[in-house]
């Protein structure tokens, strides 16, 4: 979403034949975020996590900073992603499940930082995204100097919202919105301009 345009070309005009080299068949498809196919993202097994920020973005203050991923589904079972939002309490929702990602003071910006990471569950999510973030956050953020805890909503510790978001917020408790959501295309292909409705 983000990517400057310089990515693409480097691509096009160098990589591209170097992969053209090792593979006799190749096809190349431009994808933007948000516009991913359906045979894009059944590769991920719905564990497609978006970071945000940039690759190499060294910590501020020798540490790391605390991260935030909310899960998210648009239409289908296979769209499912973790994407990362601004950390703070008013982004939570009770419809959704989340990842927070807290660094422990002196942890340097490798695989083996320690750091707290909960997994916050929605008390109005649906079942299957609260087993699919606790497996997320099993796989993905694990490891032997990461402390794992799986929070259902209302038994955080304090250390989830003081030292993780910014202190409690009052934040949205259901996602009605949702049943009323509707998405329209506006075009000009027909040499006029048109709005029409786009299936959900």
């Amino acid at each position: 979403r983000k990517a400057p345009n310089m990515g693409w070309l480097t691509f096009t005009f160098g990589l591209e034949r170097k992969f053209k080299q090792l593979c006799k068949r190749l096809e190349v498809v431009r994808t933007h975020q948000q516009q991913e196919s359906l045979k894009f993202m059944a590769h991920f097994n719905r564990r497609f996590i978006i970071r945000d920020g940039k690759r190499n973005q060294k910590p501020e203050g020798g540490r790391m900073p605390v991260e935030l991923f909310e899960l998210r589904s648009n239409g289908s079972f296979l769209c499912t992603r973790l994407i990362q939002v601004k950390a703070d309490a008013s982004q939570l929702n009770s419809a959704f499940c989340y990842i927070l990602v807290v660094p422990l003071e002196g942890g340097g910006d490798d695989s083996s930082s320690s750091a707290f990471v909960y997994a916050w569950i929605g008390s109005k999510s649906d079942p299957d995204s609260a087993r699919l973030i606790e497996q997320i956050a099993e796989e993905k953020f694990n490891n032997p100097w990461v402390s794992l805890q799986i929070l259902n909503e209302g038994s955080e510790p304090d250390n989830f919202f003081w030292v993780g978001i910014g202190g409690r917020k009052p934040y949205d408790t259901d996602a009605d919105f949702l049943q009323y959501t509707r998405l329209f295309r506006c075009s000009n292909e027909k040499g006029y301009f048109t709005v029409s409705e786009k299936c959900t």
